[in-house]
């Protein structure tokens, strides 16, 4: 694959050569003439003290690079896989964004509506009381575009109460007389009924998660679903997106195939569930649960990019969202221009991104690039030196400018297509006990194996009928690989719950 003259890109030989080439393991399979990223990705690394993480790309619409770097689990030795998943903290942001417009487009709401007051949205008692009247007057358009009125900046984060100076979120719950760690509509109700505006709605852009913790309500209220429920029917599925989930707090409910948070500081903070217990942050000093809308999502790398190449506006993969509506979606607010309704603007070069960092926890970024290259980096370390955003968006920005031929290949026809021979359906998928397999006739007799993310073979049998159920239940909880024939190099995804 050839390259331009690298000294086109300083930032690119910074990477391939200022620091020692590390060894870190990588995962998921090589890209020939994209190996800069994984010299990039492994001293990225290296440079910050970053135990795990993942980086994928796509070009007009296809998964050309998804590789995992690092450790899930430093303790275990578990490698990050390319289908290992993250919390990706604020990226859970634009997925609630275009959850909003796609009822917006089905009429279901209108930006203009208001969210709160006798007539508003959320008119529930709950939020009758608001110690500052000019919370009436917040639309759906504000909550989008972060010009709601809050500032996390002046009056502090009620879900990150410990880093900024105000009521810990144990506090909040002590206040309302809630149990802790509370939940997302007593923290709304908190904020409504002790945090004055700090600005008027839609003069200002302060950036913060009290906004888009209410739009969660908001989908709840509309849709009559839970916001996790109506995003994975509505919103993931659709896209074949199968193990996105919201996150949990605590170590010991952690999800299949889900990463460990290490943080470099080594700082512990007092405990949402005592207010006296220290904790590491990413195990008990915030609640995932309420953050849920706001932050809240555990997603792989490339399954953020295939859910941005469902809304990014080019014409290589079908939207989403209508056409109009994306334009819309990418217009910069009235009150801040580096800003639209669900990602950071850059006009210059048709750049559209978002940035994920949760305290002691992780950091990432999401870029969907006007060239039709897209990437997400998801990191699973809080990384205590230097500037590890800088370097996430020279990975992002700078080394794709060298590339000048791009692979053919796509990594998301991988699993879950039909192949030409027969038609294989799983169901139900996730499964927890058994999984039945539907197949053509040509198919009987045939061998088929599940294999695990390391490619070991752990069930095989023989397709007996054109339904044939296989148990599962002793397989421990994750992402699996079937496939049916000898001859076959189609596989399928299962996910064992």
């Amino acid at each position: 694959m050839k390259m331009k003259n690298l000294l086109l890109s300083g930032l690119a030989l910074t990477f391939l050569f200022s620091s020692t080439q590390n060894t870190y393991a990588q995962t998921g399979s090589a890209v020939p003439g994209l190996e800069i990223f994984d010299i990039a990705m492994t001293n990225l690394l290296a440079d910050y003290n970053i135990r795990g993480g993942q980086l994928a790309l796509t070009y007009k619409g296809r998964l050309i690079y998804s590789r995992g770097f690092g450790y899930a689990n430093t303790s275990t030795s578990t490698l990050v896989q390319p289908k290992s998943i993250f919390r990706v903290a604020s990226l859970s942001k634009p997925v609630t964004s275009v959850a909003i417009l796609k009822l917006v487009e089905e009429g279901q709401i209108n930006l203009s509506d208001h969210v709160f007051g006798a007539n508003g949205i959320l008119n529930d008692a709950m939020y009758q009381n608001p110690i500052d009247p000019l919370v009436n007057s917040i639309t759906v358009r504000h909550l989008l575009e972060h010009t709601a009125g809050w500032d996390s900046n002046v009056s502090g984060d009620p879900f990150f109460g410990n880093w900024f100076g105000t009521s810990t979120p144990f506090q909040i719950t002590l206040g309302m007389g809630v149990p802790a760690p509370g939940t997302v509509q007593s923290t709304i109700k908190y904020v409504l009924e002790n945090i004055s505006l700090d600005n008027n709605p839609g003069s200002y852009s302060a950036y913060g998660n009290i906004g888009h913790a209410i739009l969660g309500q908001v989908i709840e209220k509309v849709t009559g679903q839970g916001y996790e429920n109506y995003v994975r029917d509505s919103i993931l599925i659709p896209l074949n997106i199968t193990n996105m989930h919201l996150g949990r707090t605590d170590l010991i409910n952690q999800l299949p195939m889900e990463v460990n948070y290490y943080n470099n500081y080594n700082s512990t903070v007092s405990s949402i569930y005592d207010g006296s217990t220290l904790v590491p942050g990413a195990y008990g000093g915030y609640c995932m649960e309420n953050l849920g809308a706001a932050s809240g999502w555990v997603a792989s790398a490339e399954d953020m990019c295939l859910w941005l190449t469902a809304v990014d506006g080019f014409s290589s993969k079908p939207d989403m969202l209508q056409a109009s509506t994306i334009a819309q979606m990418v217009t910069p607010s009235a009150a801040y221009s580096g800003f639209g309704m669900a990602f950071y603007l850059n006009s210059l070069d048709n750049n559209w991104y978002h940035y994920e960092s949760l305290f002691s926890t992780c950091d990432g970024e999401l870029a969907r690039r006007g060239d039709e290259i897209s990437g997400v980096i998801l990191l699973n370390t809080k990384a205590n030196v230097g500037n590890v955003q800088a370097a996430i968006n020279d990975i992002l920005y700078a080394l794709p400018s060298v590339i000048t031929t791009w692979p053919t290949n796509d990594f998301f026809l991988g699993v879950e297509d039909e192949t030409r021979d027969f038609i294989v359906n799983l169901y139900p998928n996730p499964t927890s006990e058994m999984i039945n397999v539907k197949t053509a006739l040509n198919s009987i007799g045939s061998l088929y194996k599940i294999y695990d993310h390391m490619g070991k073979t752990v069930l095989s049998g023989i397709i007996h009928d054109e339904n044939t159920a296989i148990v599962v239940s002793n397989l421990s909880g994750g992402i699996y690989l079937f496939k049916v024939g000898e001859n076959s190099i189609q596989t399928f995804e299962i996910i064992k719950e």
